[in-house]
């Protein structure tokens, strides 16, 4: 973290080192984080006022990673790496994770419902039933949306961001 020195050579074996250092870091955190989540609803029970602290860490870096790596054009090169070595393409990962998640969360409230409110296994069963598409119907296209536009809109930004790189280089190495 070069902030307040000047253009120093670097050692470029000393820059790997503190990057892997770095991203130890960023692991430590997020298990200390998660291991506080696990702890504190072990012990406190299911309440989100006692893990919003660790919820907005964990939250936030991962929105800082996606906006940062957008304006420095590294989204657009692991996007394409990702789709090059892999067999789903990125779109259809976000997909995918869209609709697993909003069936995740369909079920879970139509469980839910059908445990806590019925009466009775037809009852039980019809309330799973009547909740559990009232929350596929809202859920899964949200989150698909919102999966799929974000990752476009970070693709476009970094894309833009290479163009920018690209037409500076090519403006300082003309006389």
């Amino acid at each position: 973290m070069n902030l307040f020195k000047g253009s120093a050579s670097v050692d470029e074996r000393i820059v790997h080192l503190q990057n892997k250092i770095y991203r130890e870091i960023y692991m430590l955190v997020l298990l200390i984080c998660i291991g506080s989540i696990v702890v504190k609803t072990i012990i406190h029970g299911v309440q989100l006022g006692l893990v919003v602290t660790e919820l907005v860490i964990l939250f936030s870096q991962g929105v800082y990673y996606a906006v940062r790596s957008a304006n420095l054009g590294v989204f657009s090169a692991e996007v394409e790496l990702h789709d090059r070595e892999s067999r789903l393409s990125m779109n259809k990962k976000n997909i995918i994770i869209g609709l697993a998640i909003g069936v995740a969360i369909a079920l879970f409230f139509g469980i839910r419902s059908a445990i806590v409110y019925g009466e009775g296994a037809a009852q039980s069963l019809s309330y799973f039933g009547i909740v559990f598409l009232a929350s596929l119907i809202m859920y899964v296209p949200v989150l698909v949306l919102i999966l799929v536009i974000s990752h476009q809109a970070a693709l476009k930004r970094s894309e833009r961001a290479i163009e920018r790189e690209l037409k500076e280089d090519e403006e300082s190495d003309q006389p």
